[in-house]
């Protein structure tokens, strides 16, 4: 009624100067049916743990200790058997047993490795290899750790995630991936990062495709996932932050052609739908609190043997409301200048330089072309800016040309061409100054101001050389003449009226002031 069912000891004798007696427990051959089976099972019990069985090699005090070796029978002409190793299932409470595979602690070596594959086959593929988590109906799924070992003193251990190879074909696929999410939640997180660092740098992360000798190289596409509400999923690359120095680069290149060119760096959004507009494009340097923000320079390489590639802005068509602006301001400043904004076509260095064209484009069916505005900014304290249009010095050459003209039109009057300098409410007005070109070793420029011929109908435009009135002091006299010459004679002033065909000829009048 009380006390312990007797044990059995099946063991070979000690031994002094040899070994031990080696113990064998195995079923007999069997030549027209199956092998006998062996089973070793420890007792049930109705309290306490169940009884454990322990298989253990032996230990040496001088050498290696024993090897512990689980192998399934051979099947000569069809498969080898299987090996199952696992906990029983739990009961009504509690989890089931924990299956722990580990080499043992070294104090003055390396730890043993643990191995985990499948063997070769030579007429069929490799076998696979599925490490898995148990599903559960409460609580988060159970967790799925790789670690590499840590050291205290040197490197911490490598982990390596490698597909197979294929030497006549293509290497094995390798997908890192979360599952589904399920009817409410959102699908889990994926984190590649190295770890922080105390005192060195922290790991790099690196994403690539492996070179092609006989192909092209392996794309890499980064996107983000599909939505049926809210905003997509956003995408950021950012580079690292600096408390003392500056903040990493973020460099995107496309991929050096060596014998032909170099790829394509398409920056752009998607197409809006059917409600919205296309998203924004964004470039841009941060904000400075002590020092000057950051340049944007976009810019095409040089090339040594053909042309410098072109820049285009250009701002979308519509179907509805006014065309897309284009907008170029320089900076603003608190304290100085504001900031300058230069248009410079390229330098030939050994013929003409590069022409610079603005012109608004040309109206549609209805409408008028849009207007040019050429004008410096309004001042509170000082003056306003100048405009100065001039073409270059030539040294050898003809000074440029510098063509002011209206456009010619089908109907109404044609457009006005106005001259008009600057208005002062407390001096004299600004002065308008007409002046031909300086002829240094010949004779200066002609100045010509004239109406253009009238047509078939009508007469040629009026001229009129006037001063404007004045309502308390004298109005401004008019000086028609000649300069003086020093070693000839000066020059003549003729007033001469048109001769016609038809009527009395042109009057000229010459009238003094009335008081």
């Amino acid at each position: 009624a009380a006390g312990a069912s007797g044990c059995l000891v099946f063991s070979s004798g000690s031994a002094v100067g040899g070994n031990s007696g080696a113990l064998f427990i195995g079923s007999g051959a069997a030549t027209g049916g199956r092998g006998g089976f062996i089973s070793v099972i420890s007792g049930s019990g109705t309290s306490g743990a169940g009884g454990s069985v322990s298989v253990a090699s032996g230990r040496s005090t001088v050498l290696t200790g024993g090897l512990v070796e689980l192998s399934s029978g051979e099947g000569t002409a069809t498969s080898s058997g299987s090996i199952h190793i696992q906990s029983a299932n739990s009961g009504a409470s509690g989890s089931s047993g924990l299956l722990v595979f580990s080499s043992g602690s070294a104090k003055g070596s390396n730890s043993g490795a643990l191995l985990l594959g499948s063997g070769v086959a030579s007429g069929g593929s490799g076998g696979a290899i599925t490490v898995s988590a148990g599903s559960g109906t409460s609580g988060a799924g159970g967790a799925f750790s790789l670690v590499a070992g840590r050291s205290t003193t040197l490197t911490g251990g490598l982990l390596k995630l490698e597909s197979g190879e294929g030497t006549a074909s293509s290497s094995g696929m390798l997908v890192v991936r979360t599952a589904n999410a399920g009817s409410s939640g959102g699908s889990g997180l994926l984190v590649f990062s190295s770890g922080t660092s105390v005192s060195g740098n922290s790991g790099s992360v690196m994403l690539g495709s492996g070179a092609a000798t006989g192909g092209s190289g392996g794309s890499i596409s980064v996107t983000v996932g599909s939505g049926t509400s809210g905003s997509g999923g956003n995408l950021n690359v950012l580079a690292g932050r600096s408390t003392v120095m500056t903040g990493g680069a973020l460099i995107i290149s496309a991929g050096e052609g060596t014998a032909t060119s170099s790829g394509t760096i398409h920056i752009h959004s998607s197409n809006a739908g059917a409600a919205g507009a296309s998203g924004c494009l964004s470039f841009s340097s941060g904000s400075a609190k002590t020092g000057n923000s950051g340049l944007l320079s976009i810019g095409t390489g040089a090339a040594s043997g053909g042309r410098g590639g072109a820049i285009s802005i250009t701002v979308g068509s519509g179907t509805s409301g006014a065309g897309g602006s284009c907008c170029i301001s320089s900076g603003r400043s608190t304290t100085n200048t504001g900031g300058v904004l230069t248009i410079s076509s390229g330098e030939g260095t050994a013929t003409s330089s590069g022409l610079i064209s603005l012109l608004s484009a040309n109206a549609g069916g209805s409408g008028s072309s849009g207007q040019l505005v050429f004008s410096s900014g309004s001042s509170v304290s000082g003056n306003s800016g100048s405009i100065m249009i001039g073409s270059g010095a030539s040294s050898d050459g003809r000074g440029g040309l510098v063509t002011v003209s209206v456009g010619s039109g089908t109907s109404g009057a044609g457009g006005a061409l106005s001259l008009i300098a600057g208005r002062s409410t407390t001096l004299t007005g600004g002065l308008v100054k007409v002046e031909s070109g300086e002829g240094t070793a010949s004779s200066s420029g002609m100045l010509s101001v004239r109406t253009a011929n009238a047509g078939s109908a009508g007469g040629s435009g009026l001229l009129i050389f006037s001063s404007g009135t004045s309502v308390s002091g004298n109005s401004g006299s008019i000086s028609i003449g000649s300069g003086a010459a020093t070693a000839g004679s000066g020059g003549a002033v003729i007033m001469s009226v048109g001769s016609g065909t038809s009527g009395t000829g042109g009057t000229l009048s010459a009238a003094a002031g009335r008081s």
